[in-house]
């Protein structure tokens, strides 16, 4: 099937028009020349035919010889190129036949002894029809010839292209179109094209196979090295067994792993696309978490920190330690990587020990230190208080008597009075030993009475030990200083609220229900002394 595209069928058109207009051309204009050619001759041949009876006209008209004459005529229109002849001298006139003289060629008889005499002429009409009827033949036969020559000539120059080109490359296209780059098929050489262009394009094409190929196996090479990479990331990607997030800036997830799931059914929470910039919904205190990575991303950090998780009233708290990494790709266009490390059992484990630190294990009352950082934030408040000392009346006796787990139960029991007795925004620790301590936000004396009066009634009823089948009672002894009243040092404070307490328990033996006192009466008591 002839390809109505193909480059041979193309060429062989351009070719057949561009010889048949060449042709039709040449064929024309060599009508015209050979035409023109062809009656210039036969005028010379008139000429010609002239001089061979020139001689004998000119005895003719010497002698004025009619006859002579009628023959010369005669003879002279034998010939295929005369229409008719005749001669005139001597007011004679001999003419061959009837036909009219068109164009007529005229030539002077000479006189055979003076040349430059004329002594009568001769008269050739041209057979015209005869003359352009032959010069057109040939001029036909000629352009037939040159227009058989140009088909002739297109064929041969269709055979030689088709043979040296056309074949050659429709050979070459057909190999490339059969190579597949990267398999090591290669073009082979046309014959006869060694050193021609064709022979140069193969080389130069298959030059450009073996870079592809070197390419192919670089690329494959690289793909497969990014395809272990890939497979590795989502290895560690899907098994982390921390949550990781791909999102848009506006919240859009685009990826996550399974622990993010995970971290999900642990709040209670179902999979969604979006939870808000940054996960915010997901917080407990989002503008605090928007805030820091507002200040670490102005700064062109990472944004680090640690929040807490939104949770159900039963649930367990969540902690996370949560890692924000902004990522621009190529386009330009910005992603935030976000990783959640659970933190919430090291978050247990450090508020443990925080209560370790400050509170009491026994009582679970404040300790002294807890006690002192209490106080240090009243004062960095400026905020005035009373600072009340207990010390147990008896305690040491029944410890003495029932051992030390009967007096860690009589322990426990005043620390729970203490508990009960004081208001919301006061605190109670244990000093140390059987001493405690309460820290009566904004008191006044008034106020101060009133605690300790309910408090040490409360802690006077009688308890009872199980272990020993034997109810115990104890007292308390309590010395009172106000801040900043008093004193702005708190260890004055602390030291006028001691001396207080164990004045309260010297005169106890002469005032039993006098159990508190206040630093401001030891003062003034101590100045009546004075």
């Amino acid at each position: 099937m002839i390809n109505k595209s193909g480059l041979l069928l193309r060429l062989a058109i351009v070719i057949g028009f561009a010889s048949v207009a060449i042709g039709f051309l040449s064929s024309q204009l060599f009508y015209r020349v050979t035409f023109n050619q062809e009656v210039a001759i036969t005028q010379q041949s008139i000429g010609s035919l002239y001089k061979t009876i020139a001689a004998t006209a000119a005895t003719a008209a010497y002698l004025v010889e009619k006859d002579l004459a009628q023959e010369v005529v005669d003879g002279l229109s034998t010939n295929e190129v005369v229409l008719n002849a005749k001669m005139m001298f001597e007011g004679i006139e001999v003419i061959n036949n009837d036909n009219a003289f068109i164009d007529p060629v005229i030539f002077p008889i000479q006189s055979l002894f003076e040349a430059d005499k004329s002594i009568g002429t001769v008269v050739i009409a041209p057979n015209i029809q005869y003359i352009e009827d032959k010069a057109k033949q040939l001029a036909s036969d000629n352009s037939a010839a040159m227009i058989i020559q140009a088909f002739v000539v297109t064929f041969v120059a269709i055979c030689v292209a088709f043979f040296l080109i056309t074949r050659p490359m429709i050979n070459i296209a057909s190999a490339l179109h059969k190579t597949t780059p990267g398999e090591g098929n290669r073009l082979s050489v046309p014959d006869f094209h060694q050193n021609s262009e064709l022979g140069g394009l193969v080389r130069d094409v298959n030059v450009l196979l073996d870079k592809t190929q070197e390419q192919f196996t670089r690329e494959r090479k690289l793909r497969q090295e990014i395809e272990a990479l890939e497979k590795r990331f989502r290895m560690l990607f899907e098994n982390s067994l921390s949550p990781i997030v791909l999102m848009e800036p506006r919240g859009n997830i685009l990826l996550f792993n399974i622990a993010f799931e995970v971290t999900l059914g642990k709040l209670g929470l179902q999979l969604k696309k979006s939870y808000g910039p940054l996960l915010e919904n997901l917080f407990a205190e989002p503008d605090k978490l928007l805030r820091s990575v507002e200040l670490a991303f102005a700064n062109d950090e990472i944004a680090t920190g640690e929040f807490k998780l939104k949770t159900t009233q039963d649930s367990d708290s969540v902690w996370v330690q949560v890692v924000i990494t902004s990522i621009v790709n190529d386009d330009l266009r910005e992603y935030y990587q976000i990783t959640l490390h659970d933190i919430s059992k090291r978050k247990k484990e450090l508020e443990s020990l925080a209560y370790q630190a400050d509170f009491d294990k026994l009582t679970k009352l404040y300790n002294r230190q807890g006690l002192e950082k209490q106080i240090e934030a009243l004062i960095e408040q400026d905020r005035s208080f009373c600072l009340a000392l207990i010390d147990l009346d008896s305690f040491k006796r029944i410890n003495d008597i029932y051992g030390h787990e009967a007096g860690d139960e009589i322990l426990v029991f005043v620390a729970d009075r203490i508990k009960k007795t004081l208001r919301t925004v006061d605190f109670g620790g244990r000093w140390g030993g059987d001493e405690f301590v309460l820290l009566l936000d904004g008191a006044d004396e008034s106020t101060t009475r009133d605690i300790v009066a309910r408090l040490v009634q409360r802690i006077s009823k009688p308890y009872f030990l199980r272990k020993f089948n034997q109810n115990v009672a104890v007292g308390a002894s309590v010395g009172a200083a106000f801040y900043p009243e008093n004193s702005r040092v708190l260890q004055e404070v602390i030291n006028l609220a001691d001396q207080a307490m164990y004045d309260v328990k010297n005169i106890k033996s002469e005032n039993p229900e006098h159990s508190l006192k206040f630093s401001h009466e030891l003062n003034i008591q101590e100045n009546k002394r004075v």
